[in-house]
């Protein structure tokens, strides 16, 4: 039989992680979402290929409370026209840039955990996990 000991805990001060204000913010990569397998690269309904950082809000008061949240990549693959691509690309490019990681060469997901970026943040309603926190653009470094 097993037992869990919270006796040393303090649960009644534990606070709900919130969604914070709309503004700019400094932003770091927490973890990426993973398939059933711990791939990185996932596949959506269509069997398209995408990519999910898990991000939060650090350097600021609210952070401590915040809800982490996910900002959704889609990956270049052989089906997409020559616009889908182009964006999918473009918004890789972005995010990559703004986190200061090397696109150029293979990227090991693991060392990207811990990076930073300064971004537009706004909240969005999500029917399933409440109010989210959403990257509305990416912003030059401070």
């Amino acid at each position: 039989m097993s037992f869990l000991d919270l006796t040393q805990e303090n649960l009644e001060d534990a606070r709900e992680p919130k969604v914070v204000d709309e503004g700019e913010y400094t932003i770091q990569i927490a973890d990426w979402k993973t398939d059933d397998d711990g791939n990185v690269i996932k596949r959506d309904s269509n069997g398209n290929p995408y990519i999910m950082p898990v991000l939060e809000v650090c350097e600021c008061p609210e952070a401590e409370y915040a809800k982490t949240f996910t900002h959704f990549l889609r990956m270049p693959h052989e089906d997409m026209i020559k616009k889908e691509r182009n964006n999918a690309l473009w918004n890789l490019k972005e995010f990559f840039l703004a986190f200061e990681i090397d696109y150029s060469q293979r990227i090991d997901f693991e060392e990207t955990v811990g990076k930073k970026a300064d971004a537009l943040l706004t909240v969005q309603p999500d029917e399933g996990y409440g109010e989210q926190n959403r990257v509305q653009r990416f912003l030059p470094s401070r």
